[in-house]
């Protein structure tokens, strides 16, 4: 008898671990950049339904704003505080942690027909050396908003050339009216102007060349025709341009202190929401004019898609990439279009009329365009942008020269590809 009840004991013992073990709960920590409300109740909202189809998974959501978590992730990455899924612009911001081991390489899993649930050209920034290191979240390129009422008043149209462009800006200050509203307190925001005039003024494959860090040198002279073009658009910026953040230029172009500014397209569901009713009855995009003698291909556009990838270091990659499918699927897709008016990277996600028709056409300038061009702070190691960013930011002020710019930069280039 006492033998039964100990073999008994036993197996109830090993019944009990082993539903322990079945039931174990996994916790992922998951980061992303929005703490702003509608954004950061979304993504709570995103971890809650994903847990409720996975009972045994507890998503820890945390976010850090734009500007620090670009410094953070650096630090936490491989630590014991790192998450399991995370936010990254893809280009050279995520393939400097490919490089280090530290990103979950996804080819195997997207192969077996994740992948073409995607628009592959949302797809594509996020292969590195033939391999998929992520997913797509939203798409976003760079447009001019601008006041149609302004435009009108002041007897001026959409410009199609840059040297319109110039004209365009110089009939509205001569109007008293402040052409362009420009924040670069942080300067993401001026590497979008150089960004665009880059690709706008050198050769396609050059530029392509010269953002490898271990290939480029950044020698050609449209690198310096590019800033110059930029300087001719600093006088038609408001004042103190390196002193006001984005989205205070953002409240006076809403305001009708200004007729235009370079947005995001993510942005315009910004518009929808919190600008003024009389700017939301008179506002439209165009594209930044074409360069007419720039040796860049005029029909490309500035923007790049954005997304989340696995931490190599997960101890739960099952879990974080079944997440990561959750997140950026076409059933979050929907619910993300129409609660925040992104768009992400899956094929037809929306129909025309199940969001509104800013969001729906302007993001169909991104996937009609001929090809799209990465953010120039993301696209490059961060040496050369450390040097870039403070360096635009002088030339806004009107404290350093193009030739002194590309001096520096060549020289810092020559320094990184001595690193490879």
């Amino acid at each position: 008898m006492k033998k039964i009840l100990t073999g008994f004991f036993v197996l109830s013992l090993l019944l009990t671990l082993f539903s322990g073990m079945v039931a174990a709960e996994v916790q992922l920590k998951f980061l992303h950049r929005w703490t702003q409300e509608p954004y950061y109740s979304f993504f709570e909202e995103v971890a809650a339904d994903f847990e409720k189809l996975n009972p045994n998974v507890k998503v820890d959501v945390q976010a850090i704003s734009n500007d620090p978590f670009k410094e953070k992730i650096k630090i936490i990455l491989g630590t014991e505080q790192g998450p399991d899924v995370f936010f990254s612009w893809p280009g050279e911001f995520t393939n400097r942690f490919i490089r280090a081991g530290q990103v979950y390489d996804l080819t195997d899993v997207m192969e077996q027909g994740w992948k073409d649930d995607f628009v592959y050209s949302q797809l594509e920034p996020f292969i590195y050396n033939g391999k998929i290191y992520g997913s797509p979240f939203r798409l976003d390129a760079k447009v001019f908003v601008y006041n149609t009422k302004i435009f009108q008043e002041v007897g001026v149209a959409i410009p199609e050339t840059f040297e319109d462009l110039l004209r365009v800006c110089a009939e509205l200050k001569q109007a008293g009216i402040t052409p362009i509203a420009f924040g670069n307190q942080a300067p993401w925001a001026v590497s979008h102007y150089i960004g665009t005039l880059n690709q706008k003024c050198v050769p396609d494959q050059i530029r392509l060349t010269d953002i490898q860090p271990e290939k480029g040198t950044f020698t050609h002279p449209g690198y310096v025709e590019a800033l110059k073009k930029y300087q001719q658009l600093v006088p038609y910026f408001n004042q103190n341009a390196n002193a006001i953040k984005h989205d205070e230029a953002r409240i006076n172009l809403f305001n009708g202190k200004a007729a235009m500014m370079y947005l995001e397209i993510v942005e315009i569901p910004e518009i929808e929401r919190s600008a003024p009713e009389e700017f939301k009855a008179n506002y439209g995009i165009f594209k930044f004019p074409v360069i007419e003698d720039g040796m860049g291909d005029q029909d490309y556009l500035t923007g790049y898609p954005e997304g989340f990838v696995v931490s190599a270091n997960t101890k739960h990659p099952a879990e974080a990439i079944a997440f990561l499918k959750y997140l950026t699927g076409k059933e979050v897709g929907k619910k993300e279009a129409q609660e925040l008016g992104f768009i992400n990277g899956i094929k037809n996600v929306v129909d025309k009329g199940e969001v509104k028709d800013s969001i729906y056409d302007s993001t169909q300038i991104i996937l009609e365009a001929k090809s799209l061009v990465n953010w120039l702070d993301s696209s490059l190691h961060a040496k050369i942008w450390s040097v870039y960013g403070p360096e635009l930011q002088k030339l806004t002020d009107n404290m350093t020269t193009p030739e002194k710019i590309m001096q520096q930069i060549v020289k810092t280039a020559e320094r990184v590809r001595s690193e490879f």
